[in-house]
């Protein structure tokens, strides 16, 4: 008998942490929905070409430390899991908004066994996978080369992917100490696959899946914004577009 109701009421502890962190979630998320606007002049009706269901990757520019909270409050009901820098749990009050958001840390050397493991899960359970390619922050939101562990996850999973893309984040200091809102222009690009049929991905073909994934962001964005990018043609032959009612 003691042991049943010792079973209960560690039952109950944890019922209550769940509950509590939800609550706590809610708030937190209302708050960052509501600050946003204040801030941020957003074009938020883009993000409603997302579906409504996944499994899905949605690939990331990462001009600042902004879009990834405003994709993950603003795509709700969706589950969105995101991939964040191991440093961020440094900081506590930061490593508690990981922790709540459920994000998978990830190493100073990229995505590793675990990370990757946890990526499958997420788009196992039919979530919604965010990744910035770039695997950094660029902060002058010029783009980098693309990481080939995000390539890697999109031809395990042979998942849809679908390109989403910030302009503006990028110039907040500036703006706020002019006492301006930032505008910021949000582009969702057509979903699409990898296509390779190989049972093994060589590392070379990886960077050319990187490389096409970062141009489909690249072609949500200004020309000036390429980096990386800025003498590349858009050619797509590891990649292709797929209807839009996935």
């Amino acid at each position: 008998m003691g042991k049943i109701f010792s079973e209960y009421f560690s039952f109950l502890r944890c019922a209550d942490t769940f509950f509590c962190m939800k609550i706590s979630e809610r708030i937190v998320n209302a708050l960052f929905r509501m600050l946003f606007p204040i801030f941020f002049r957003l074009n938020l009706e883009a993000l409603e070409k997302i579906p409504k269901s996944g499994p899905m990757m949605l690939i990331l520019n990462h001009p600042s430390r902004y879009e990834g909270p405003m994709a993950y409050v603003f795509l709700k009901p969706r589950r969105t899991i995101a991939l964040a820098k191991q440093q961020l749990w440094q900081r506590r009050s930061v490593g508690w908004l990981m922790n709540m958001w459920q994000a998978i840390p990830v190493g100073e050397n990229g995505i590793d066994r675990r990370s990757m493991e946890q990526c499958f899960e997420v788009l196992d359970q039919g979530d919604f996978l965010c990744i910035a390619p770039e695997g950094t922050r660029t902060n002058d939101g010029n783009l980098r080369q693309g990481k080939a562990g995000t390539a890697y996850i999109a031809w395990k999973k042979q998942v849809p992917v679908m390109p989403l893309v910030t302009v503006g984040f990028e110039k907040f200091s500036y703006c706020i100490r002019r006492l301006k809102r930032t505008p910021v222009h949000i582009a969702v690009g057509d979903p699409f696959v990898v296509e390779y049929g190989g049972t093994r991905l060589p590392a070379e073909v990886r960077q050319e899946i990187a490389d096409e994934m970062m141009l489909r962001i690249a072609q949500l964005m200004p020309k000036s914004y390429w980096g990386y990018y800025a003498e590349y043609p858009l050619e797509f032959t590891r990649t292709r577009a797929v209807a839009e009612s996935l």
